[in-house]
């Protein structure tokens, strides 16, 4: 076996699970913004964005299994867990905990929607976008191919597209003729 095989599983599957984690969230705007919601829609594209999250998931524990099993930096499972713990890239491996500790309450939160009501869940499903951005961090200085210019390209554009709907989704929900605004009510009552 190549010694450095652990070595590039880490890295291929941090890889496909900032991918992946990047079209969970597009699929979830486009859904959330209703562009996707049609009449006669197949269910299993609307479940298409709890499985791409699920599959976030499983190439993160890849990333870590990897990570522990390679011999080069040598991390511990606690270095893995606890930001700042990590004596190799302490700051950029702080980054990704944050964002791995973020997605856990993220897919927890989506779990357990019926238990904690939609309201809840809604705004814990917020934490997907700074995991977006902790994950870019991450990846941009942690990473061994952070210089690569086909990485770059593709980690700039990733993020470019995943604001430019972000703001579309803001702007949209702010617009929506049909959701209900807040009135201020104030006292029209005169004291004479």
């Amino acid at each position: 076996m190549n010694p450095q095989f652990w070595w590039y599983v880490a890295r291929a599957s941090g890889m496909i699970a900032a991918v992946l984690l990047f079209l969970t969230m597009v699929w979830g705007l486009l859904a959330s913004t209703k562009y996707l919601r049609r009449p006669g829609l197949p269910a299993w594209l609307v479940d298409l964005h709890r499985g791409l999250g699920g599959l976030t998931v499983a190439f993160i524990a890849l990333h870590l299994v990897a990570l522990v099993a390679d011999g080069t930096v040598h991390f511990s499972w606690a270095e893995l867990f606890v930001p700042f713990a990590s004596a190799w890239r302490r700051g950029p491996v702080a980054w990704g905990i944050g964002a791995f500790w973020g997605l856990v309450i993220v897919e927890g939160s989506s779990l357990l929607q019926r238990r904690i009501g939609r309201r809840t869940w809604r705004r814990l499903h917020f934490l997907a976008y700074p995991v977006a951005l902790f994950t870019a961090v991450h990846a941009a200085t942690a990473g061994t191919d952070a210089a690569n210019p086909l990485f770059q390209l593709v980690s700039i554009g990733s993020i470019v597209l995943l604001t430019l709907m972000v703001i579309a989704r803001v702007v949209r929900s702010v617009m929506s003729p049909g959701r209900p605004r807040r009135q201020v009510v104030t006292s029209t009552s005169n004291v004479e």
